[in-house]
């Protein structure tokens, strides 16, 4: 039953990390190079391209947070003492608290720059208040998800670590 409950937990956390890494370097450098050419006004293929983007940003997070309950509840169902699930488990919450942050504060502030400026954050100068605002949030948007992917890696490594000291 344990190998059953690992092989889950590396499931959860390679669903999780692999659909980061998928939209980190792949989904979102496409989405910019490839939507801006297929308009006749670039700042309305950005603005395309944002909406794909932010949108599975969003349907990434919600499967993010599935994922982290899922593995919290298979880490701790797997492990017969605690001192063998608190590294996993605590970088799983930090996974959790930082995707959670993006979601419910994070994206709903960028949405809010967003309409402030009329909707379309690329149709406005970048010294405009919003944009600014929408940029920064961004900033700090790429640097949460990064924290993500780093505490997935290490969670990885720390649950194959204590797997092997199982076996």
């Amino acid at each position: 039953m344990r190998t059953v409950i690992h092989a889950l937990v590396y499931l959860a956390l390679g669903l999780w990390l692999g659909a980061l890494i998928f939209f980190g370097a792949i989904l979102a450098p496409i989405a910019f190079r490839a939507l801006p050419p297929l308009f006749a006004n670039p700042a309305l293929g950005m603005h395309a391209a944002g909406l794909v983007v932010g949108g599975s940003l969003v349907h990434l997070h919600w499967m993010g947070l599935l994922c982290a309950v899922l593995a919290l509840l298979l880490l701790l169902l797997g492990r017969a003492h605690y001192r063998t699930v608190i590294p996993q488990a605590l970088l799983v919450l930090a996974m959790l608290l930082l995707t959670a942050y993006s979601q419910f504060s994070i994206i709903p502030r960028m949405d809010t720059a967003r309409v402030s400026v009329g909707g379309n954050i690329d149709a406005v100068a970048p010294d405009n208040p919003g944009r600014q605002i929408f940029d920064r949030l961004h900033a700090v948007s790429v640097r949460v998800e990064m924290t993500v992917l780093l505490c997935g890696v290490g969670t990885l490594f720390t649950t194959a670590h204590f797997a092997r000291k199982d076996i």
